[in-house]
């Protein structure tokens, strides 16, 4: 049985479940897609965009068809016409999208939406998810000049929180360097907020905020930020924020990060003491 979030729904993401359970059920007759697409009156090429959750325009018709075909159970059936439904509605970072207003590429936001695990590590930045409206808007404006796309970027970057905020938040996991405690982003009074946020955050049962101290020296993380998200049944897929963003969802690079990720783990403070020295610099500023 498929493993969803009854309140974070990606119809993006949906609809690649869909495909997954309509290609399992197919592989589970032993039928190839040329005589699927012959018994049940579809084109192989449509069936595979099915399979790979690329139809948009899938239907509640569409779908019966295969299951008839496929002989699938009550079970099946039910999860597989609720998939179609929830991939055809429109997703709550649309508006956002339309505008070019996310940061990061929309196939990713929309595998963050049903993560079950977040895995965050920067060097340098508080991780999107925990960012405060101020922080973000400083960030952004160095990157943007148009002061009306940073206020849109900023509240998009605002909507995506909401993953840690619902009844069915994911877990967060947090690994920090130091210096994004420290480094001036902005005013102080916008660092001091992120401080406060930090500390409120990391107080919450799903959310594990570390820092890994500048005494540690050199260390496996220097190459630069990531995120590692766990999606089930996917797995983990692993996104690189530096030029540009890049999505991976299989390879030797998610190996490597979540390796690498295991191996910061070892060497961040532990949650108390990163809250100890979250509080120690919030009272320096």
């Amino acid at each position: 049985m498929l493993e969803m979030s009854e309140s974070r729904v990606s119809p993006p993401y949906r609809l690649r479940l869909l495909g997954m359970e309509l290609a399992r059920l197919r592989a589970a007759r032993g039928m190839t897609g040329a005589q699927v697409a012959h018994v049940a009156g579809v084109t192989p090429s449509a069936l595979s965009r099915l399979e790979r959750g690329r139809n948009t325009y899938v239907t509640a018709g569409d779908v019966r068809r295969l299951l008839d075909c496929y002989q699938a159970s009550t079970q099946d059936e039910t999860t597989c016409l609720r998939l179609v439904a929830e991939g055809r509605g429109t997703p709550y970072w649309e508006p956002y999208e339309r505008a070019g207003a996310l940061s990061e590429p929309v196939e990713y936001v929309a595998l963050e939406t049903e993560a079950r695990e977040v895995r965050y590590w920067h060097p340098l930045m508080v991780p999107t998810l925990l960012q405060t409206f101020a922080y973000a808007q400083e960030l952004l404006a160095a990157q943007h000049t148009d002061p009306a796309m940073v206020q849109l970027r900023a509240r998009a970057r605002m909507a995506r929180q909401w993953i840690i905020r619902c009844g069915d938040p994911a877990r967060l996991r947090v690994i920090v360097g130091e210096d994004a405690l420290r480094l001036p982003v902005g005013e102080t009074a916008v660092m001091r907020g992120q401080l406060v946020r930090l500390l409120d955050d990391a107080a919450l049962p799903h959310v594990s905020v570390r820092v890994l101290p500048r005494s540690v020296g050199a260390h496996p993380g220097m190459a630069g930020g990531f995120v590692l998200l766990t999606l089930p049944p996917l797995g983990d897929v692993l996104f690189v924020e530096s030029g540009g963003g890049l999505l991976v969802e299989d390879g030797p690079g998610v190996a490597a990060c979540s390796a690498v990720f295991g191996q910061l783990d070892d060497l961040a403070l532990s949650e108390k003491e990163s809250a100890a020295l979250m509080l120690r610099v919030l009272r320096e500023s």
